[in-house]
């Protein structure tokens, strides 16, 4: 499952990079989607920034932007984001679920309204939900039952969603780690 790379939501996204061990990739040329496939009738290109947006004339239900430039095992990508309204985040190692609807099942580093959830882990598809609250570290076992080993972190840092994020995700075999400009907020092993 580490085929997709993917944008949900109405969001703006700058400077996507990917590191496969030391050689970082840019994912994004800043001028156009070249690389990446998706309806774009949500997604387009607008001030060298990728920029995705429903309204409720055009709703989704979960529409994903797709990096389509390989496959990748054990990777580092940082990001900043923006976004108004719901939810957005980065989809990381997930399947197609509808290639008509760009659906896809797999992790995503949440970008989330409620402060408890910035950063959060959550399984898109396939019914397992949130992973990790934003503050946890979490040991999923081989049945996929979830445990938090640990709370960490100052719950009172707010951050403003609508404002540039850098959102950073490593992906090492089954430890996934995300952080919200520089400080972690989840730390996942998932043996499932």
């Amino acid at each position: 499952h580490n085929r997709i790379v993917s944008l949900m939501g109405m969001a703006f996204i700058s400077g996507a990079v990917i590191a496969s061990a030391a050689e970082f990739k840019n994912l994004f040329n800043g001028k156009d989607l070249s690389g990446w496939k998706g309806d774009l009738s949500y997604w387009s290109v607008k001030d060298g920034v990728i920029f995705g947006e429903t309204t409720p004339e055009h709703p989704t239900g979960g529409t994903f932007l797709v990096w389509d430039g390989g496959e990748v095992a054990d990777f580092e990508i940082t990001l900043k984001a923006r976004y108004e309204g719901n939810n957005s985040g980065l989809q990381y190692r997930s399947v197609i679920a509808n290639a008509e609807r760009f659906t896809v099942n797999g992790y995503q580093a949440d970008l989330h309204p409620s402060h408890d959830f910035f950063g959060m882990m959550y399984h898109q598809g396939e019914g397992r939900g949130i992973v990790a609250k934003r503050f946890e570290q979490v040991e999923v076992d081989d049945k996929g039952q979830k445990k938090v080993v640990k709370t960490f972190g100052d719950k009172s840092i707010k951050w403003d969603a609508s404002e540039w994020n850098e959102l950073r995700v490593v992906a090492v075999g089954n430890r996934l780690i995300h952080q919200i400009n520089g400080i972690t907020t989840v730390y996942v092993t998932d043996n499932h």
